[in-house]
């Protein structure tokens, strides 16, 4: 079994990411970002799963808040979403299509 909250920590860490509603929708908008990630209570995720369809970008959906993203992260704030354009080796985009 994967621990996701290892990777995500990781790609966080190592990888090219754009954290915030703002900030994704506009990397999804250029087309650059590879990957989505959402927390289950965030507040825009119609509206970013909706953008990220239309340009065949994947989401994955954290199965807990914004607050523990953040925590898992390694951000002492809460994060709803974040956007991945680089996942700096912790094959992130793997895990996704298993999951």
């Amino acid at each position: 079994m994967v621990d996701v909250d290892k990777v995500l920590k990781s790609t966080v860490k190592k990888g090219k990411v754009k954290i915030g509603t703002k900030e994704t929708k506009s990397v999804i908008n250029k087309g650059s970002a590879k990957l989505v990630v959402m927390a289950n209570n965030c507040p825009y995720s119609s509206e970013i799963n909706e953008l990220a369809k239309k340009k065949k970008i994947p989401v994955y959906n954290y199965d807990s808040n914004s607050i523990d993203l953040g925590y898992t992260c390694g951000k002492s704030f809460a994060v709803s979403v974040f956007a991945v354009m680089d996942d700096g080796g912790s094959n992130i985009l793997n895990i996704v299509k298993k999951g």
